[in-house]
């Protein structure tokens, strides 16, 4: 019960942070995307249910708030939770490789939905994308994702630690 309100709280926070104060670290109109970052860390860290949960939320809260249609962010999230979250039971928690690789290839994967999606409307300059908003986006995610990572490990660590104490209390 108190995983799911931190963590529920944790991504209504990180969205807000994304529409309003994190729009000012953006550089060239670019931004990091921090709910991969979140979702791809709470997935390895928790597992593939988890983190296809976080997804869910992750994605129905962008869809509801910046989406044309309520489903296509949210499918993509969630499947980049599920996917990572099955390299929870082969992982090494304190490993910063895996998630910098799986935000990397999470990060890319929810790029090729976005130029799909711009390929159906028929409104994608494939050069331009790739060269001024896919590429600066990915380095800038993947840089950020090694700091986001350590403070998700902590609170993981935390809500892991409360969840110890109270099964012992007797």
């Amino acid at each position: 019960m108190m995983r799911t309100i931190v963590l529920g709280i944790l991504l209504v926070f990180v969205h807000i942070l994304e529409s309003t104060l994190f729009e000012y670290i953006r550089i060239g109109g670019i931004g990091p995307n921090f709910m991969i970052m979140i979702i791809v860390s709470f997935a390895l860290l928790r597992g593939s249910k988890e983190g296809m949960l976080i997804g869910l939320v992750a994605g129905l809260l962008y869809d509801i708030s910046f989406g044309l249609h309520i489903g296509p962010t949210m499918i993509t999230y969630m499947l980049i939770g599920y996917t990572c979250g099955k390299f929870n039971k082969n992982f090494y928690r304190e490993n910063f490789i895996i998630p910098f690789i799986c935000t990397l290839i999470s990060s890319l994967f929810y790029s090729m939905v976005n130029i799909m999606a711009l390929v159906l409307r028929g409104t994608l300059n494939f050069g331009y994308f790739i060269k001024s908003v896919m590429i600066p986006e990915l380095i800038y995610t993947i840089t950020l994702s090694l700091i986001v990572y350590q403070i998700a490990y902590s609170i993981n660590e935390k809500i892991e630690e409360r969840e110890r104490d109270s099964r012992n209390m007797f």
